[in-house]
């Protein structure tokens, strides 16, 4: 593996005040490169390093599709990237192992995060936790001060590492309007967040466990006898239909979690440790309704998880498979009415919706919480969602008056763009 080669760093831009140096950058890349999740993969090596060397040298705007096929993947300028998808899957690859990296002990003490965000090539980076910095001093105090409390929570808030802050309202009211628009949806999320950030136990988050099915000894044997050995690790069934039976998709159990829901638990494991508090990640089937009465629980997955359809059915809005195996998201409050996509049996669709929810008063006597999508592009939303102050805080702010200390549920919409899911958007919301 070569070593990183990252621009020397430059001076802070304005507004970059609280983004890592250049340095720190590069010792957390050369980390990632050569941590096990990552050194088993030249390609993934190869375009985290490119595109992190980009950015830091400030050429962001030459990170598109077409200049990383050709410059980490050796294609010619006239590629059809259109039948060509090397990029895409490159990024989503690269997405995948840093969301493993940073589940893993090394990663998880990391001061310093790379992100690789959806739909982008541009890396993003940002100190895993909030540096302590001085203090703003006040101006001489007016008649008339108010002091407010800016929580530190997530990225992309310019006061995120302010503690407390005088604003003085006859002096300085544009100033004031602007913190205080900021401060709103702040603490609108840290209010969503408030009954798990508060109690004594740990978060519990528990993920779905699907069924996989495996292709039995027999079927593979087959296979290979059709299509002849290969070097490669796997390698999809070409049987005919008439060549299989029962027997040959064989069950496992509690062994697989889907791609969103580790990203679910990424990022909402990440946003806890930012503000000191503890989570642990359990498959759904392992954990036990006792379990629940004491520790807050936030539910990821749908009809794979057994606790999320044990429990919804009092909710408003509620999964539900019907005749032809859809999964859609039914309003029981408007008989008829229900959210569905059309999905392909592989899986793959152009739009997903997604249900959030938050229980204070659940069946268990404990906080219950749910990040789900009808696929698994929604429940990759959802966990993004949970996790971004801006945008779910915004989203709580327009909710009924009281909101905070009550139940609530919240439906999405995403459009899904080459397997990543868009930003959601509300279609429907229950308060009670």
């Amino acid at each position: 593996m070569s070593k990183a080669v990252i621009s020397p760093p430059d001076q802070i831009a304005p507004g970059e005040a609280n983004r890592p140096t250049h340095e720190e950058i590069r010792r957390q890349l050369e980390s990632i490169l050569a941590s096990p999740t990552f050194h088993g993969s030249k390609r993934c090596q190869k375009f985290l390093e490119h595109v992190c060397d980009k950015s830091l040298s400030g050429q962001e705007g030459t990170l598109k599709e077409r200049t990383v096929a050709i410059e980490v993947f050796g294609r010619l300028p006239e590629s059809d990237l259109g039948e060509d998808t090397i990029v895409r899957v490159g990024a989503r690859e690269v997405r995948k192992r840093l969301a493993q990296y940073y589940v893993s002990p090394e990663g998880a003490a990391a001061a310093v995060r790379i992100d690789l965000p959806p739909g982008s090539y541009v890396p993003e980076f940002r100190y895993a936790a909030v540096r302590k910095e001085p203090e703003p001093v006040s101006p001489p105090a007016p008649a008339t001060t108010v002091v407010a409390v800016e929580p530190a929570v997530q990225r992309k808030l310019p006061l995120r590492t302010i503690t407390a802050a005088v604003l003085v309202v006859a002096a300085a009211p544009l100033a004031y309007v602007r913190w205080n628009a900021v401060s709103l949806e702040t603490a609108a999320f840290r209010a969503f967040w408030q009954p798990v950030l508060s109690a004594s136990e740990p978060l519990t988050i528990a993920v779905a466990h699907p069924i996989v099915y495996h292709a039995s000894r027999r079927a593979m044997k087959l296979n290979q006898d059709l299509l002849g050995p290969t070097k490669e690790g796997q390698r999809a069934l070409q049987l005919p239909p008439k060549a299989l039976d029962g027997s040959d998709m064989v069950p496992v159990l509690n062994q697989y979690v889907g791609f969103g829901d580790m990203l679910v638990a990424t990022e909402v494991t990440s946003m806890m440790a930012r503000n000191q508090h503890a989570s642990r990640v359990r498959f759904a089937s392992a954990v036990e309704f006792a379990d629940m009465r004491t520790s807050p629980t936030l539910l990821i997955g749908a009809v794979t998880n057994r606790w999320t359809v044990e429990f919804q059915s009092n909710w408003r809005f509620r999964f539900v498979r019907r005749d032809d195996m859809r999964v859609v998201i039914e309003d029981t409050a408007k008989p008829g009415s229900e959210w569905a996509i059309d999905s392909k049996d592989d899986g793959s669709s152009p739009e997903d919706y997604i249900l959030i929810a938050r229980i204070r008063n659940s069946v268990t006597g404990g906080v219950i919480l749910v990040g789900a999508g009808l696929k698994q592009f929604g429940t990759e939303a959802a966990g993004h969602l949970l996790a971004d102050s801006d945008h779910l805080g915004a989203i709580l702010r327009k909710l009924p008056t009281g909101w905070e200390n009550k139940n609530l549920q919240i439906v999405l919409h995403a459009q899904v763009i080459g397997n990543t899911p868009a930003q959601p958007g509300v279609v429907a919301s229950h308060v009670w």
